[in-house]
């Protein structure tokens, strides 16, 4: 039997996992860092854009990023900095699909909850040329 869960803390070390292990397709152990009702924004007007909720749909929709650049896709923090509830973090990230190539830097916030990740905002360099690379 094991002991009472316990909380989840986010300091930029740990910041920097939960980016691996996304990246290394690790994606299931994600979940105890995200909110049962997290709240995950894709911007923009290509066919992935949406508010994606639930943690769940979360996971399926990160499925479906690796899935979908071959598991390409990886981002390189530069800075991350944390004010109270909410994690800054300035990427370099870069994917295949095709003969498309992302590249470019892009900005994310996490909103912490509770320990964990509730939710999360995406602001990319060029969204014009994001939403091509993106498109079907």
């Amino acid at each position: 039997m094991t002991g009472p869960i316990e909380q989840v803390t986010l300091e930029p070390g740990r910041v920097r996992r939960i980016i691996r292990l996304f990246h290394t397709g690790r994606v299931e152990i994600l979940r105890a860092f995200l909110a049962d009702d997290i709240v995950w924004r894709v911007p923009h007007t290509h066919p992935l854009a949406a508010d994606i909720i639930g943690v769940d749909a979360v996971l399926a929709f990160l499925s479906r990023v690796r899935a979908e650049t071959g598991g390409t896709l990886r981002a390189a923090p530069a800075e991350i900095a944390i004010s109270g509830p909410v994690i800054f973090c300035q990427m370099r990230v870069t994917a295949c699909r095709g003969t498309r190539r992302l590249d470019q830097n892009v900005v994310t916030l996490w909103r912490i909850r509770d320990g964990k990740i509730s939710e999360r905002d995406l602001f990319m360099e060029d969204t014009a040329a994001a939403d091509e690379f993106w498109s079907f």
